[in-house]
């Protein structure tokens, strides 16, 4: 049987490469512009991303450590969007090569942000027509590509079936080279005419796109955060540190990263971001994979989405991956996620950024990390649960103190019979002995304990001072003595069948001052 076997196997035909061509078909280059981005705001980031590599190409070449500076143009009226960076720009001898080149990139194992050779054609679904303009450091010319969106989405309409990618580019692509006497001296500059509108047209809204830059960019900390110089100089101790870029919107100023010491949190209420916490994580050789920072605050709930800075976020080259809820499975309710201000600087290599830059491609190394960023997320969950249970029995504590105080508002009054008095005089003793020991938990804090025991000692002085003042001045002293027990009587029902204190001494009050106004 098994000699059957061996004689089948020797007699299978040898495996042979064919030699004809692939045929890469046209809606590849639709799945690579219009289908590969979720946000149309995420055009920006690959363009930034872009310079950002490009000025990396310039300091590895002159030694500096300068910020790189990028110019945005936003002009709604000529639905139009400008781009440009001072790096050196591209050779003229491989300027048509390089921007027309698809999913093939120089940059793949160099440590660059971008790698796949797609980026640049970010910006083709939200325009009419996409070009990219650059000279070279040295060069007087200028050299000029445009791509026709509007031909190029006519052609994937086409019915023709043989039509391929590379048909689709020669027939949209066009160059020229120019002279522009005030062009910078070298520069790469990606311009948008002609910009569709997307939902409430944010590609064109200023602010928009600031808000957008600030969270996803290589931006600088803002000069008022007083945590940002600490936090760079861990991330420079373990090589996690990019030189940011300055970006500048026309007319609405240099973008800075959101973070600030303190956020308004509604009704007048702050968010105080109170201490840094730094840590690393190692890969499975010792290596460090990622920087990462924490910075806590009083835990009281959820950050609101205005503050731009809830949420764990990873960033890969100093450049946001994914949204804000990219890793809150890791928390044991995901929730927390929310009442967190953290980022992960991510720096092993083989921790790649997907193609949309949502995610990072699912590997061994990627599930390496979460696991080891698991134990910190649980700690956070663990804050924000001690805070949550610390707010509730404050809450409980001002509630009863603030019931006790109601009770020696009343107990003090003239009107208030002295039974009633030596009653509310009673319950308050009785609650502030089972609050005293509960308020100096050592889980609320100093400032609270305080606060508490300052409202205590003033309680239990003003209940000396009602034992010792004697009997209550009689209320109802000019009224006859048959007027004084009707109304004694009718006090100690309303005082036994209402609900509410205050409700009761308002209305004997009422009752009073209408008996006097008869007589």
């Amino acid at each position: 049987m098994s000699s059957a076997l061996v004689s089948l196997k020797s007699k299978e035909p040898a495996w042979a490469r064919k030699s004809e061509p692939i045929f890469v078909g046209k809606d590849v280059l639709e799945l690579l512009s219009s289908s590969m981005y979720v946000d149309p705001l995420s055009m920006y980031r690959e363009y930034i991303q872009n310079a950002a590599d490009a000025y990396d190409q310039v300091r590895e070449t002159e030694s500096s450590e300068a910020e790189g500076k990028v110019d945005i143009q936003i002009d709604p009226k000529e639905r139009r969007i400008v781009i440009t960076d001072l790096g050196y720009g591209l050779e003229e001898q491989v300027f048509y090569q390089r921007l027309t080149s698809i999913g093939g990139s120089r940059k793949r194992g160099t440590g660059a942000r971008g790698f796949r050779g797609v980026g640049r054609l970010a910006g083709l679904a939200y325009c009419q027509e996409l070009i990219f303009r650059t000279r070279q450091r040295g060069k007087r010319a200028i050299q000029e590509m445009r791509w026709d969106s509007r031909k190029i989405r006519e052609l994937l309409r086409s019915e023709d079936t043989l039509l391929d990618l590379a048909q689709v580019v020669s027939e949209s692509v066009e160059t020229r080279t120019i002279v522009g006497a005030d062009a910078p001296e070298h520069f790469f500059e990606v311009e948008l005419r002609g910009v569709v509108r997307h939902g409430n047209d944010r590609l064109l809204d200023s602010s928009e796109v600031t808000r957008y830059l600030s969270q996803i960019a290589p931006v600088p900390f803002h000069p008022d955060f007083s945590f940002g110089p600490k936090i760079i100089e861990f991330l420079r101790t373990h090589g996690a540190h990019r030189i940011p870029l300055e970006i500048e919107i026309a007319g609405a100023g240099r973008i800075f990263r959101p973070h600030r010491d303190q956020f308004p949190l509604g009704n007048d209420k702050l968010l105080n971001l109170t201490n840094l916490e730094t840590f690393t994580t190692q890969d499975r050789n010792g290596n460090t994979s990622t920087a990462s920072w924490i910075l806590h605050h009083g835990y009281r709930g959820a950050l609101p989405k205005g503050t731009m800075v809830s949420g764990w976020r990873l960033r890969s080259g100093d450049i946001q991956v994914g949204e804000t809820d990219l890793i809150e499975d890791l928390y044991p309710e995901t929730r927390f996620n929310s009442w967190t201000v953290a980022e992960s600087h991510v720096l092993d290599r083989k921790i790649i950024p997907n193609g949309r830059r949502d995610n990072f491609e699912h590997n061994a190394y990627f599930a390496d990390l979460l696991t080891r960023l698991t134990p910190h997320a649980r700690n956070i969950a663990q804050l924000c649960r001690t805070s949550s249970i610390n707010r509730n029995l404050r809450a409980r504590i001002d509630d009863e103190l603030h019931k006790c105080e109601e009770k020696v508002s009343i107990a003090a009054k003239r009107r208030t019979p002295s039974r009633v008095v030596e009653a509310l005089t009673n319950d308050v003793r009785n609650c502030l002995d089972r609050l005293e020991p509960i308020s100096k938990r050592g889980s609320l804090s100093i400032d609270v304990r305080s606060e508490i025991e300052v409202r205590v000692k003033a309680l239990r002085t003003k209940i000396v001072s009602l034992q010792q003042r004697g009997a209550p001045k009689e209320a109802l002293a000019g009224f006859t003595p048959l007027q004084r027990r009707v109304l004694a009587d009718v006090f100690d029902v309303i005082y036994e069948s209402s609900n509410s204190l205050l409700a009761a001494d308002e209305l004997i009050g009422n009752i009073i001052s209408r008996m006097r106004m008869k007589r």
